[in-house]
């Protein structure tokens, strides 16, 4: 019997959107080429980069190192809304069930005076079942005494609880992310970087796949000296070079979108 190797590379990313918020960070990971990976890196590149912007360098990396690996652990914004969804179905049934003996008749005559005496045993046993319900809330002491009046007074602010929470998941998700977002970051930051020295950050592509504009060398050769997880899109130069345009067009959509969201704010998004 021949057993069969499965070879899997990195599992794809989610483009689902995430709420900014994650369980996981990597503050531990530190970058720290070797003078031979620096030489490598400023040949591709075609400039010498001095002690000063290596350590900037280094910092944007470790930024990204930190928060790349949480990427994958925050919530997606759409498991929250069905969360909400489900509790507030859920709280409308509690009212729903409670209001029930408010629906039906208390007195009748005739061939219906049955139904009316039903409908008040019925009634009997409901506020039965409602005041042991309460007295063992109580007998709990939860949280200063709470009783059948306090159980109600919780599901009652419940119900404009939760389109309030609906509001700010909504607003929350617009300022979330997709997996890539720390990638892009990275290219930003150091498309800035080289911008305010007047480096080049051309990104032409050539016929030629084994070509390359000089910050598509330095980003690819930078790269090649992270640890492998945080590699992204080196397939091929025509590849990279593909994703930094998207990097940077997805990333000055985000921090306009940040704008619009708070015009007071100049901060980015992370």
């Amino acid at each position: 019997m021949t057993t069969k190797i499965c070879k899997r590379g990195k599992p794809r990313k989610s483009r689902r959107v995430r709420l900014p918020i994650s369980i996981g960070w990597g503050g531990d990971i530190k970058f720290v080429p070797e003078s031979t990976d620096w030489h490598r890196i400023e040949q591709a590149y075609g400039h010498m980069l001095s002690v000063d912007d290596r350590g900037v360098i280094v910092a944007l990396v470790e930024n990204y190192f930190r928060f790349q690996p949480g990427e994958a652990r925050a919530p997606f914004a759409d498991d929250a809304h069905r969360y909400l969804n489900r509790l507030e179905k859920a709280g409308k049934n509690f009212w729903n069930v409670l209001l029930e003996k408010e629906n039906t008749p208390m007195t009748g005559t005739g061939d219906h005076a049955h139904i009316a005496e039903q409908d008040m045993i019925q009634n009997v046993a409901i506020t039965f079942v409602q005041s042991h319900v309460g007295r063992y809330l109580k007998e709990l002491d939860y949280k200063a005494h709470t009783d059948w009046r306090g159980l109600l007074d919780v599901m009652q602010a419940c119900m404009p609880a939760f389109p309030k929470t609906r509001e700010f998941l909504n607003e929350r998700a617009r300022l979330g992310f997709v997996e890539g977002r720390a990638w892009d970051r990275l290219v930003w930051e150091l498309t800035e970087f080289a911008k305010a020295r007047a480096l080049p950050t051309g990104v032409s592509k050539f016929d030629d796949p084994q070509q390359a504009s000089p910050f598509v060398s330095f980003f690819r050769e930078l790269q090649r000296s992270f640890p492998e997880r945080f590699w992204r899109h080196q397939t091929s130069n025509t590849a990279l070079t593909e994703a930094i345009t998207v990097a940077r067009r997805e990333f000055k959509r985000a921090i306009a979108a940040r704008e619009a969201q708070k015009p007071n704010s100049t901060a980015e998004p992370s």
